[in-house]
Formats: structure tokens, C-alpha cells, sequence
């Protein structure tokens, strides 16, 4: 099916972004007022998803190791703006998986060891990580001329931004009929 270590690196790319895209939309839902039934079901489809993200961006980066047409070495992959291949780029790459290692990381086994806040503040770094991996995924990616490619951005990108905003509207709704009743 897959023939070369490029349509692998392309695809679990591809996956990765769209895994984490679903992790954030399912985020952003669940703590929406305007969703208010299968509350559980949304939190179990926002976990797994960022953790199926992860496990294919780290498939996507071995597969940058092991690529003969632009092999990454593992310290283009570690440290950022050390590749020879478009080093922004790569490392809009990196500094999202970072990102995304940090919130996963504090999500899923610090939790109960840090403080509620610390951990709020943290787990919204989601967002930059996720606007990090959409320009690397655009801007990198030798396909992004691609009609289709181009659509699958476009709608994962549009979505994502239309359910953050809904959510901010939700939550300063929120805000407001709490500050009425203290008042």
C-alpha cells in the first residue's frame, strides 16, 4: 500500500494532526454548556484521541529517522531549528511535540500530583500546540499543493477555530450570569 518512507511520514502526519485535532474539538466540547448530554463519552473520545496523536507523531518522527530521501538525525528531531531541512519549519514540528508531551504527560500521570490551575494553564497549551503542527503540517508538507490536502486543512482548521469560538462565547456567558448572581 505504502511503498516509501515519505507516504508514511505524509500519512502518520497526517494522522497525528487529525488525531489531535479531535483530542482538542472533544476538549473544547466537553466543558460546553451547549453540550449537555454524553459528557463521559466526549471525555473518553478527547482522551483517546490525543493519545492516539501521540503514539502516531512518534511513529512519524522514527520514520523521519529512517527516511533516505531528507533522514533527520535524532538531534534535528530533539532540538529545535537544528535541521538542515527548512529548520522553521521542523521545528514548528518539535516545539509541538513538545507541547503536546507536556500535556499529555501532566493530563495523564501528574494530575493528581499538581495543583488544579497549574494544570488548567498547562493543558490549554493544547492550542499553540496544535496551531504549531497545522503550520507545520501546511507549510512543510510536499503535498500541501494538493486540492484535497488543502480542503482537509481547511476543514479541520475552520472547525476547530468555530467550536473555540462557540466555547468562548459559552464560557463569558457563563461568567456573566455568575458576576449577576454575586451582585
Amino acid at each position: 500500500m505504502f511503498n516509501s518512507t515519505w507516504e508514511w511520514i505524509r500519512i502518520l502526519g497526517f494522522l497525528a494532526y487529525f488525531y489531535f485535532t479531535i483530542a482538542v474539538i472533544f476538549g473544547l466540547l466537553r466543558k460546553s454548556n451547549f453540550v449537555k448530554s454524553n459528557k463521559n463519552l466526549i471525555y473518553h473520545i478527547h482522551q483517546s484521541a490525543g493519545w492516539m496523536g501521540f503514539i502516531t507523531l512518534i511513529a512519524h518522527l522514527l520514520f523521519l529517522l529512517i527516511d533516505n530521501y531528507q533522514p533527520y538525525s535524532i538531534i534535528e528531531i530533539i532540538i529545535p531549528f537544528t535541521s538542515d531541512y527548512k529548520p522553521l519549519l521542523s521545528s514548528l514540528g518539535t516545539i509541538a511535540f513538545y507541547l503536546f508531551f507536556l500535556v499529555i504527560v501532566t493530563s495523564d500521570l501528574w494530575i493528581q500530583k499538581m495543583n488544579r490551575s497549574v494544570w488548567k494553564k498547562i493543558h490549554f497549551l493544547v492550542l499553540p500546540a496544535w496551531i504549531l503542527s497545522l503550520l507545520h503540517g501546511l507549510f512543510i508538507g510536499t503535498d500541501t499543493g494538493s486540492i484535497y490536502v488543502m480542503i482537509f486543512y481547511g476543514v479541520t482548521a475552520n472547525l476547530t477555530v468555530f467550536i473555540l469560538i462557540l466555547r468562548m462565547f459559552d464560557h463569558e456567558k457563563r461568567e456573566t450570569r455568575k458576576q449577576k448572581v454575586t451582585n
